[in-house]
């Protein structure tokens, strides 16, 4: 995931997309990011993950809705845990019910880091909203900007993090975020372990309460 902005310092090789440049000040398409979340008070997304750790592969799709400064309800679209809802307060426990109507009523309350809600690589859920992928790329490393993808039609910035410190990344060695360059919101997240993607985040339906 990603987070707020150091100072680029490098040139790195992306493998899509024109050679990157390297900003002597934090990307522009961080900062946009930055000022365009400020304006927000709420949002939902569909929220579809991939992520590859070894011989395992996980796929999930969440309803993601988050309110400032942290309150989440997710709903387990597909995957693990399918038609699961979790609730999530700003703290380090999760609270977890299965099914809908009267079996609702039956829930548990797990730590964050608890198997029933981290994915094979580590990932939580608060780790997905646009204020933890903002604040994640203030992690000691390297940025760099470069034109990104066009995903769905929509033309994007991207900005590569190739983290000081991979073990303390999930063991990422660089990750991409693809910024929309009309909202200015993330589009796509990618992570990777050398040359291998492990991980895709898509971002997805969004919308935003002001």
């Amino acid at each position: 995931m990603f987070g707020r902005i150091v100072t680029c310092a490098a040139i790195l090789v992306l493998g899509a997309g024109s050679a990157p440049t390297a900003p002597t000040e934090e990307p522009s398409a961080l900062v946009a990011f930055d000022h365009a979340w400020k304006d927000v008070t709420a949002y939902s997304a569909t929220i579809t993950v991939f992520e590859q750790k070894g011989s395992q592969s996980q796929n999930m799709t969440f309803d993601y809705r988050f309110t400032k400064p942290s309150n989440l309800a997710v709903r387990v679209v597909d995957g693990a845990n399918k038609g699961a809802t979790l609730a999530w307060g700003g703290g380090k426990m999760v609270v977890v019910r299965r099914g809908s109507g009267f079996l609702s009523l039956f829930r548990r309350t797990v730590p964050l880091n608890d198997p029933l809600v981290e994915t094979i690589r580590g990932s939580t859920i608060d780790q997905l909203s646009f204020g933890a992928i903002l604040a994640h790329s203030g992690q000691p490393g390297v940025l760099s900007e470069a034109h990104g993808e066009v995903i769905g039609g929509a033309t994007t910035e991207s900005v590569t993090l190739v983290p000081t410190s991979p073990s303390a990344d999930a063991n990422l060695t660089r990750e991409v975020i693809e910024i929309s360059t009309t909202t200015h919101f993330p589009l796509r997240i990618l992570g990777y372990t050398g040359p291998t993607l492990v991980r895709k985040i898509d971002i997805a339906d969004v919308h935003f309460v002001h």
